[in-house]
């Protein structure tokens, strides 16, 4: 009977309830491996609908639904864009063209114009020396910086402005009294001045 009992006490006691909890957590660890990859997926496609979505949103031609029908569409949708910026930037061009055009017509209106003023008013030079005192009638076409150049021609001329009339209306019309000192004159002639004046307008030959 003490051989049966020391027997008894000798036998390995085995725990069910650890080999179980242990049998668990591996399936679980096994389990969950695929789990993870099934969420990284789930997620993946996700954002890939969520874009079709915002290509169906913004593509105001779609054929089909499916994916390579919406990719399809938008490449198409794409082409057609570009089509009409490539056309928009040759109409652009086209229009600037006209423009450049258009401002040599105008501005070969305005020379006829220019030339039409010449001969209807006949430019005119005039100089008439009194003592020391010059009068200066000028009419003539005009043109851009004409006042500035004939008052610096006029002083080059050796004469001080002491009274000036202008009008820019139609032509250039400037009545000016100057002022000439005495030792000057002979060394300038009237004629010499009618033919500056008359060259600083733009005329070109002489002045008769």
């Amino acid at each position: 009977m003490v051989e049966d009992a020391q027997a008894t006490h000798d036998v390995p006691v085995f725990n069910a309830g650890s080999c179980g909890s242990e049998r668990r957590n591996k399936i679980k660890k096994i389990d969950g491996q695929p789990s993870k990859n099934l969420m990284a997926e789930r997620r993946r496609r996700k954002r890939l609908n969520d874009r079709l979505s915002m290509l169906r949103s913004i593509v105001p031609k779609i054929s089909k639904m499916d994916r390579t029908a919406i990719l399809g569409d938008t490449i198409d949708y794409m082409k057609e864009l570009l089509g009409k910026i490539n056309k928009l930037k040759e109409n652009d061009d086209e229009a600037a063209t006209n423009n450049i055009d258009q401002m040599k017509l105008l501005g070969n209106f305005n020379e006829l114009k220019m030339n039409d003023g010449i001969v209807r008013n006949p430019p005119k030079f005039d100089i008439k020396r009194k003592n020391v005192d010059t009068q200066i009638e000028i009419c003539c076409a005009t043109k851009p910086g004409l006042l500035f150049s004939t008052v610096n021609t006029i002083e080059a001329l050796g004469l001080d402005i002491h009274q000036c009339v202008i009008s820019c209306f139609n032509d250039f019309s400037l009545q000016a009294s100057c002022s000439e000192a005495a030792e000057h004159r002979p060394m300038i002639s009237t004629e010499d001045m009618k033919q500056a004046l008359f060259r600083n307008a733009g005329y070109g030959g002489r002045y008769l």
